[in-house]
C-alpha cells in the first residue's frame, strides 16, 4: 500500500480529493466563518462589518438569560435522553426475549420514526389542549386532575410537554440500536448467570447492561446532539414561552439571528453552544466508557 502510494501520488489524491472538497465545504469552511462572525458585529441591517473581539462572548457570559436558556436546554435534552433511553431499553429487552406482539409492536413504535416533526408538533398541541386534549380528558377521567390544566401556559408543564414529545420521537432510534447491541450478547451468559441463582433484574443489570453499555452511550451521545439542534417543536407549541420556560439554544440562536438580525451574537451562541456538545462528549467518552474498558 505504501509503495503503490509513493508510486502514484496523483492517483490516490484524486481519490480523496472529493472528499476533502465536501468536507471543507459543507462543514469547515462554515465552522471556520461562525467562528470569525462570533467575534464581529455582522447584520444585514448594516453595510459594514466591525470586528468587536469578545464583546459578544463577554455579553453572554454575563447574562442572565442566556443562562436560563442554557438550563433550559440541558434539564430538558437530559431528562427526554434519561427517559428516552429506558423505556427503549425495557422494549428492546421485551423484544429480545421473543415476545409473541413483537412484530405488531416493532411496526407501531417503527410509524414514529417516519413523522415528520411538523406533524409531532401538530399532534402534541392537540395532545396537551387546555379544552380538547386527550392528556387532560384521560386525567380528568381518572381523577387525577379536577379541572382542565393548562399545559403550554405553565412553565413547568410546557416543559414537560416539550419533554414527552421528545420522548415519544427519540425511542424508534433508541430501540433499534439498543436491540442490535442486546442481540449480540450471548445467550450463555445469561444462562450461566440463571444458574447461578439470579433473577432477570440482576442478569440484566450485572451482566447484559455492562456488555451494552458502551453502545447504548453513544446512542445517547447521538440523540442529544439531535434534539439539541431541533426547534420545530417548541417553535410550534410555545415559541419558547411562557416566560422563556422552553426557550432552547436552537431556538434563542434563531430569534437572534433572524428576528433580531444579530448574526454575530448568534454566531457566539452557536460556538458555546458547539463547546457544550463537545464538552458533553468528552465527558461520556471519559467518564462511561474508558471506565467500561479499565
Amino acid at each position: 500500500m505504501q509503495l503503490s502510494l509513493k508510486k502514484q501520488p496523483k492517483f490516490y489524491l484524486g481519490l480523496v480529493l472529493p472528499a476533502i472538497l465536501i468536507v471543507s465545504s459543507l462543514i469547515l469552511y462554515p465552522l471556520l466563518n461562525g467562528v470569525y462572525m462570533s467575534f464581529t458585529d455582522a447584520s444585514p441591517l448594516y453595510q459594514d462589518t466591525n470586528w468587536v473581539g469578545f464583546e459578544n462572548y463577554t455579553y453572554l457570559l454575563s447574562d442572565n438569560g442566556f443562562w436560563e436558556v442554557v438550563w433550559n436546554t440541558v434539564f430538558m435534552v437530559g431528562a427526554s435522553i434519561i427517559l428516552s433511553t429506558f423505556l427503549a431499553y425495557v422494549l428492546a429487552t421485551a423484544l429480545n426475549t421473543g415476545l409473541k406482539a413483537a412484530p405488531l409492536l416493532r411496526t407501531l413504535i417503527f410509524q414514529i420514526w417516519v413523522l415528520p416533526w411538523i406533524v409531532i408538533a401538530i399532534l402534541w398541541a392537540w395532545l396537551f389542549s387546555e379544552n380538547f386534549g386527550l392528556v387532560n380528558y384521560v386525567a380528568i377521567s381518572l381523577g387525577i386532575i379536577d379541572e382542565p390544566y393548562k399545559w403550554l401556559f405553565d412553565p413547568q408543564g410546557s416543559q414537560w410537554a416539550v419533554i414527552a414529545g421528545y420522548v415519544w420521537r427519540s425511542l424508534p432510534l433508541l430501540m433499534v440500536i439498543i436491540l442490535a447491541a442486546l442481540q449480540g450478547v450471548p445467550d450463555e451468559l445469561e444462562e450461566a448467570a440463571k444458574i447461578d441463582g439470579t433473577n432477570f433484574i440482576q442478569r440484566q443489570y450485572l451482566v447484559v447492561f455492562p456488555l451494552v453499555k458502551n453502545i447504548v452511550v453513544v446512542a445517547m451521545l447521538l440523540q442529544s446532539v439531535r434534539l439539541f439542534q431541533e426547534i420545530t417543536l417548541i417553535f410550534v407549541l410555545t415559541k419558547g414561552g411562557p416566560i422563556n420556560a422552553t426557550m432552547v439554544l436552537s431556538l434563542f440562536t434563531y430569534k437572534l439571528a433572524f428576528e433580531d438580525w444579530d448574526f454575530g451574537l448568534a454566531a457566539a451562541v452557536s460556538m458555546l453552544w458547539l463547546v457544550l456538545i463537545m464538552f458533553l462528549a468528552l465527558f461520556l467518552m471519559k467518564t462511561v466508557i474508558r471506565s467500561n474498558t479499565e
